[in-house]
């Protein structure tokens, strides 16, 4: 538990100040980038099958905060410098901030989803890469009495979609942030409450 949080810890803070370096001293920031040969051994290193749990978290609705609302296992492959694969992501997760009752019950009830995130590597000691979830395309439903094509899109935010690898343990970690619903291709912020925070987090490398 201690190097579970030491390592979300590191993620959080190394992230966060990558990125205002980068925003803030333009000059140094450039002077201390990882080379190019550099983020390749770091990309090459992270490849490889995981075996983990994805948590997802949400607002209490009494206290404000956030806390674990559900997990469960799962595996996911990285499998190039740009390719992240998550399998068996509940849809029950992902229908979890959808307001309209049937069409949460219709999502939930769907089998488990893939989702691909496009990766890369931008810091490696630690090892830190940003992650952007491609949108998960479900087909058609019925939505408001009518039917629709529905989608769910993760929002990608570079101060809190990345993740880490830990080299000593050979673990990885990720923050994805969603769930938003686009009906036709449209967003509809009228049809999820508050974004869910999911976090996957590995056991150590296969």
């Amino acid at each position: 538990m201690k190097r579970k949080n030491l390592l979300f810890l590191a993620i959080a803070f190394l992230a966060t100040f990558s990125l205002a370096s980068c925003l803030n001293d333009d000059y140094e920031s450039k002077a201390k980038l990882p080379s190019a040969e550099e983020l390749k051994a770091a990309s090459k290193l992270i490849q490889g099958s995981y075996q983990g749990k994805i948590y997802q978290y949400g607002l209490n609705d009494r206290t404000g905060k956030l806390e674990k609302k559900d997990s469960v296992n799962s595996s996911w492959e990285i499998k190039d410098d740009s390719t992240l694969v998550i399998r068996n992501f509940p849809s029950r997760m992902l229908a979890a901030n959808i307001k309209d009752s049937v069409l949460r019950k219709t999502i939930a009830a769907l089998p488990d989803q893939e989702i691909k995130c496009a990766i890369g590597v931008y810091n490696v000691k630690p090892i830190l890469f940003l992650a952007a979830p491609y949108a998960i395309n479900l087909g058609k439903m019925t939505y408001k009495g009518q039917v629709h094509d529905i989608s769910i899109h993760f929002r990608f935010d570079p101060s809190f979609t990345y993740g880490g690898y830990d080299t000593e343990s050979k673990t990885t970690a990720c923050y994805l942030k969603g769930v938003g619903v686009f009906v036709d291709g449209v967003f509809d912020d009228l049809a999820t409450s508050p974004l869910t925070t999911f976090l996957i987090y590995s056991k150590p490398k296969l």
